[in-house]
């Protein structure tokens, strides 16, 4: 009899972890380099039910059929893990900058973090103390050298991910993909990791990167606010159905009590 208090309470959890990572989302709606989550769900094994000790006529005699299926009773689902969605287009907003960029197509830039190399859609680069090239976090940039320096006076940024400082050659941004799809995982601050240590990295060799722009987040505010509702619906369900199990429950108990009384 509890078995619905169960599948219900398992569907309440389920949903109140998508909520936290639609939440998440419409947080970051604005965030440069985000990449939306996407919740993904998985349903616990379903069970074959049988009828039990069900008498079948079989001429003037009954005898309990041994195989009466009833049919599969669903167990509920689970929060099984956390995607990103690196397909959804993202708009590019005009800034200016010249340390503002977007890589246009496929491909990330390289920065070190303290795990260690990490990689972003992220190309909100300002300069340090140092005239060192680096995020707002203050994570260096990498390019093909290493971090990247900025001595001079005047930084341009060609399409190719050439640094050039008073029209000299410093570096050249170290722009990377991976394959298809992507397995990576978020570190935060718009920063990825390799899923897997033995991940290929691969250099791009042609990058299209443009200066005084940044790429904004895929997050679509009407299609979360849509899912918000959704998953507050089906919580409200799963939250009525358990309330119904229980009363059903307490009704059971009671007239149990009265059975023993009379």
């Amino acid at each position: 009899m509890t078995r619905g208090l169960f599948i219900s309470a398992s569907g309440m959890l389920n949903e109140a972890s998508r909520q936290e990572i639609v939440a998440n989302n419409l947080a970051n709606a604005n965030t440069s380099g985000y990449k939306r989550d996407i919740a993904i769900s998985k349903a616990f094994p379903s069970v074959l039910l049988n009828r039990i000790n069900d008498p079948r006529r079989i001429g003037k005699n009954f005898i309990v059929d041994p195989r009466p299926e009833v049919g599969r009773l669903g167990a509920g689902a689970n929060f099984a893990e956390t995607a990103h969605d690196f397909v959804a287009p993202a708009n590019y907003q005009n800034t200016g900058n010249t340390l503002d960029l977007a890589i246009l197509g496929d491909g990330f830039f390289t920065v070190q973090a303290p795990v260690g190399q990490a990689y972003t859609r992220n190309g909100n680069f300002v300069l340090n103390v140092d005239k060192m090239l680096v995020t707002t976090e203050g994570h260096l940039v990498l390019g093909d050298k290493g971090p990247i320096e900025v001595t001079g006076s005047e930084v341009d940024i060609d399409p190719n991910g050439n640094v050039l400082v008073d029209g000299e050659f410093v570096d050249r941004l170290q722009v990377v993909d991976f394959l298809k799809p992507y397995k990576l995982m978020k570190l935060g601050n718009s920063m990825f990791v390799p899923s897997d240590p033995n991940l290929t990295v691969d250099s791009v060799e042609n990058p299209n990167i443009r200066t005084g722009t940044l790429e904004m987040s895929n997050v679509s505010v009407v299609t979360e606010m849509v899912d918000l509702i959704t998953i507050t619906r089906a919580y409200q369900a799963n939250q009525k159905v358990m309330m119904a199990q229980d009363a059903t429950i307490g009704n059971a108990i009671q007239l149990a009590r009265l059975g023993m009384t009379l």
